[in-house]
Parts: C-alpha cells; structure tokens; sequence
C-alpha cells in the first residue's frame, strides 16, 4: 500500500482531521490535496460502484478536457474508492508535468451502488516570467571618424566595457558624440550598432559616422 493511500484512508477514518500532503518530486509548481466530505454511511474503499457523475470544477489553465483524458476512469464504468484516489494522481501528475501548481478537493455522494465525484481544482497563479539577462558591453568601437580623434570620442561617451547597455545609455552616448562633432563645427551622421559576436547578452557596440565633406 503506497503511503499516499494509507493517507487518504486515514483521513476517512477521521473526518475531522484536515491535512495538506505535498507532492514529492514537484517542481516550482505546489501541489496540496485536501480532504474530500463524504457520508458517513459511504462503503468501503474496495467496494464495487458505478460511476454515476464525474464532474471538474475550479480549472482555468488546463482544459476540463485534458482532466477527464488524463482520469482513467468515465461515467458507467465499474470503479471503488480507492481507484478514484489512484484516477486523482493521474490529475496530479498532468498538473505536474505542465508545471501548474493546485489544491484539490474531492466531494464522494452516494446513492445505492453509484456514486458520484465532485473533483474541485484551485490553481495557483502561474509564476511571472523570468527577465532576461540585461546586454553586457564587451567592447566599443568608432568607425568612420576621420576628423576627429577616437581618444575624444571615448572622453565624451560615458559606456564602458562591463556596463549595462540599455537604449538610453546608446542615446545618450550617441548624443554626446554629436556635440563633440558639433563643438569642432563637422556635420556627421551617426549610426549606433550592437552585436552579440557569442549570441549570448554581451555585445559590441559600433558607432559609424559618416563625415560630411565640404563647409559646415
């Protein structure tokens, strides 16, 4: 007898007991199942029933109907207690493997030789997506600047190798070389490129200018 089903008898034994068991092995997703209200006079785990309802409620990102695929067991068939717990980890197992965390709740009713079961799904939010990693300045380069002297570019733009590279930063950097070119009264294009030469977050970032010939 495996210890999730001496678990679950236990808590039949005892009503009034409520206990949340983890799943074992689970990934980020959390898991709990919550004890399932039942009649006192319900038969025992290993009694034959049929299946009179089968019933989902609660699930939001996991169709009802990959829940009923992944249940092993239908309306008509011949089933006991115990097979519906063993159906209710093949449901666990689904939400495992797609990585969303729930609590679930069972509720048995029984009429004659059926039953019906109630399965209610509370599922957890889905975790946020994690950032990517920010773009690392390997190296800066100034092509194309034939007027004005590199070590002066490099004076005037703030990025440096190891920095963060965002839009602003380029902006900024790309503004300031414009008003060294300014400052020396040449018209100059500018134009900023990023590279990542390791397809990976660093880069190598490349301004091109394109002198203007003639007077300013």
């Amino acid at each position: 007898m495996s210890a999730f089903m001496s678990f679950r008898r236990a808590l039949r034994a005892s009503p009034a007991l409520v206990l949340a068991l983890g799943v074992l092995g689970g990934t980020a997703a959390g898991f709990a199942v919550l004890p399932e209200a039942h009649a006192a006079s319900a038969p025992g785990p290993d009694a034959p029933l049929t299946l009179k309802v089968l019933k989902v409620e609660g699930n939001k990102q996991i169709p009802t109907a990959d829940i009923l695929a992944a249940f092993p067991y239908h309306v008509g068939d011949t089933v006991t207690r115990n097979k519906l717990d063993e159906g209710l980890q093949q449901v666990m197992a689904l939400y495992k493997q797609k990585n969303v965390g729930a609590k679930f709740g069972e509720k048995e009713r029984f009429v004659g030789k059926t039953i019906q079961f109630y399965l209610t799904i509370e599922e957890m939010a889905p975790s946020a997506a994690a950032a990517p990693a920010p773009f690392v300045l390997d190296q800066v380069n100034f092509v194309g600047n034939k007027k004005v002297p590199t070590a002066e570019l490099e004076a005037a733009t703030k990025l440096r190798p190891g920095a963060q590279v965002t839009t602003e930063a380029v902006v900024a950097d790309t503004q300031a070389i414009q008003s060294v070119y300014k400052k020396h009264n040449i018209g100059v294009q500018i134009q900023p490129n990023a590279t990542q030469p390791h397809q990976d977050n660093h880069v190598v970032l490349t301004y091109t200018m394109t002198e203007k010939t003639g007077d300013n």
